[in-house]
């Protein structure tokens, strides 16, 4: 195992790391785009991850008191732009989830945004915050909306927000996917079942709240001119998105406690991974200074028809236009990127004594574990 992993090794299966590429490009990357301004996170992660694992950094030796074998591990760099620490922040993501989650039905949504409003993420990064305020916002009406007695009972849902700014061709597209409990919580203390959202109302309740929310934001943050362009286009969006913007959350076909936590687990994976798997690189030449990659399209997974499937894509592009994808979706420093609503709220009035958790202690306890290494050496 030790030797199959060894870079030399990992070279000869065709094996290509982000952190290599990094190393090597890096340096002249600044250079080329010397004239721009590069957000102080980006320096701050790609410094750390490039000196990731490197033993010039310090490692721990672990040896085993009866025979002679050995590991050694060098210090990590807790980077979120790092594939390698990636993993383990994601299960210290899964763990946080696992500890709050209800024994009771959950459902994945998605909420994206129109094309038209990314170029504003893109030059104004607190509007992730308008984003995540826009989602709640929105499912917070569909429990109340005009309901006096939900009002007055103080109704909320229990829900984690999780944002990712890329889809798989890499491309900036900032969306929210939810992990929702279908359960609702009075001020009383007492759960009732919910089951029921309404797509409609949904997603034109997100839309409304969400470009309410960002002129709310351009009037204290942009110019007047830009201000008054993005009015113009808040009312053509109405017009072209009559049915409200993409939101989708289908039920579960298993509601089993491995089907929750396989969802947490693959929507904490993006939070806390580059925008691309190095397993989907498949060529670096160094020579013509080119990567190459594939994805699959999303379109496709909602075909049954082969012949309308657009099939694998394959990518060959600039190494420096490769990077600056992968840079755009790190997150500013202290920025949260997953977040709790409602009831699964630390400061939520739920009393979990007295209802079933997804987790039971000793399994938390497992889990836990399972984030230091010479726990990860034994298994």
């Amino acid at each position: 195992l030790k030797l199959n992993n060894c870079p030399y090794s990992r070279d000869l299966q065709g094996h290509f790391s982000i952190r290599d590429i990094f190393i090597e490009y890096w340096d002249r990357f600044l250079t080329l785009h010397a004239d721009k301004k590069i957000r102080p996170a980006i320096l701050d992660n790609v410094r750390r991850m490039m000196g990731c694992r490197d033993f010039k950094n310090g490692y721990l030796f672990f040896a085993c008191p009866h025979c002679e074998n050995y590991h050694i591990v060098g210090f990590s760099c807790h980077s979120r732009f790092c594939p390698s620490c990636g993993k383990k922040y994601r299960d210290a993501r899964t763990l946080e989830i696992a500890k709050k989650c209800l024994s009771v039905p959950h459902r994945q949504f998605v909420f994206s945004i129109a094309k038209e409003l990314r170029p504003y993420f893109r030059i104004y990064r607190d509007l992730f915050d308008v984003l995540f305020l826009s989602v709640r916002e929105a499912l917070d009406y569909l429990v109340s909306g005009k309901s006096k007695i939900a009002k007055a009972e103080g109704r909320s849902l229990g829900f984690v927000q999780f944002l990712h700014t890329f889809g798989r061709d890499m491309k900036f597209n900032p969306h929210i996917h939810v992990l929702i409990a279908e359960r609702i919580l009075d001020d009383a203390g007492k759960l009732a079942k919910f089951d029921y959202f309404n797509y409609e109302s949904l997603r034109k309740s997100f839309m409304r709240q969400l470009l309410h929310n960002i002129y709310l934001f351009l009037k204290d943050h942009a110019s007047k001119a830009e201000l008054s362009a993005f009015y113009q286009l808040k009312n053509q969006l109405y017009k072209r998105y009559v049915d409200g913007f993409y939101t989708h959350g289908p039920k579960l076909l298993v509601h089993s406690r491995v089907a929750i936590k396989q969802i947490a687990e693959y929507i904490a994976r993006y939070a806390a991974h580059p925008a691309i798997s190095e397993s989907r690189i498949t060529a670096v030449d160094y020579l013509n200074h080119t990567v190459s990659y594939y994805y699959d399209p999303h379109e496709d997974d909602n075909l049954d028809d082969e012949s309308l499937k657009r099939g694998r894509q394959f990518v060959t592009e600039s190494v420096f236009d490769f990077i600056r994808k992968l840079i755009i979706h790190i997150p500013d420093k202290g920025f949260h990127t997953v977040r709790y609503y409602g009831f699964y709220a630390n400061r939520s009035k739920l009393p979990k004594k007295h209802h079933a958790l997804l987790y039971a202690r000793h399994d938390l306890a497992q889990m836990k574990k399972r984030l230091f290494w010479r726990f990860n050496i034994l298994y």
